[in-house]
């Protein structure tokens, strides 16, 4: 598929359903066509953090690697795209050796760092804080016995509900300050779950036997403004997304995170 990303081109699509751009209204046809016909994986992973997943994924095949790189890219995922992938990078590459598993299990992580100005990780994430989520992934991984208790995430979360997954990731990572479960969007998180279970492309689907129908929107403070005609919430919080997302649900009982690519690729061409 040859991508179509060029603003005139999705400003088309608006126009087809609303002659006045003040007046654009997203609605599930609007969506359903911008996903179907505008949206390209390999231009979406130009920019977008999950790219840098892909990334990790030519240097190791191993789940756990890629479970727990693909969550600290997730846990540095705001601000600049630009800066974000580069900070992912450094991380990834520089201080893991783009292997995770090996940085977290080995306790590797307490010498990381150990050159960054002001002890900066990225933007408000210290180096102290970040050791300090390392500790708690890492002690999470042994279950307490001082030895690995689990291979991959996915075995560890399972038989969870999304919800209780979502507080698991949100105490490990509060140090970093992802939010507070019921409260708060969850944004980061609700991106990286969105990355592990859903079986479609650009998400990497590695958690098989969890369901993508039960995954939550991805909300943010530019969503709730784009979607604002739909939503009752106009605060963007755990209520705004759960309407969201119930949204979504009826729109797409399969795959209602489609939408999400959907409104990241209107958003990315400055709607």
């Amino acid at each position: 598929m040859q991508y179509k990303s060029a603003k005139v081109q999705i400003k088309d699509i608006f126009h087809t359903f609303v002659p006045d751009m003040s007046n654009i209204v997203i609605n599930k046809d609007i969506l359903e066509r911008i996903h179907r016909q505008h949206f390209c994986k390999e231009k979406f992973l130009e920019t977008d953090p999950c790219g840098l997943v892909y990334e990790l994924k030519e240097h190791t095949r191993d789940q756990l690697d890629i479970e727990l790189g693909a969550l600290f890219v997730a846990m540095i995922t705001w601000g600049n795209r630009k800066a974000i992938k580069q900070a992912a990078r450094k991380m990834l590459r520089d201080e893991m050796q783009w292997h995770p598993a090996d940085f977290i299990l080995e306790g590797r992580y307490a010498h990381s760092y150990s050159d960054a100005k002001n002890g900066c990780v990225y933007r408000t994430l210290n180096r102290e804080k970040f050791i300090l989520v390392c500790e708690n992934i890492r002690q999470a991984l042994l279950g307490g016995n001082g030895k690995e208790d689990t291979t991959t995430l996915e075995k560890l979360f399972r038989n969870k509900s999304i919800e209780d997954i979502i507080a698991t990731l949100c105490q490990w990572l509060a140090p970093a300050r992802l939010g507070k479960p019921g409260v708060s969007a969850c944004k980061r998180i609700c991106m990286y779950l969105r990355w592990m279970i859903r079986q479609n492309e650009p998400d990497l689907g590695l958690w098989k036997e969890m369901d993508q129908r039960k995954l939550y929107a991805v909300m943010d403070v530019h969503v709730c403004q784009l979607t604002a005609p739909l939503l009752k919430r106009k605060q963007a919080d755990w209520k705004a997304c759960v309407e969201l997302t119930g949204i979504f649900r009826t729109w797409s009982e399969e795959d209602p995170l489609k939408y999400d690519l959907a409104l990241m690729t209107a958003a990315d061409n400055g709607f």
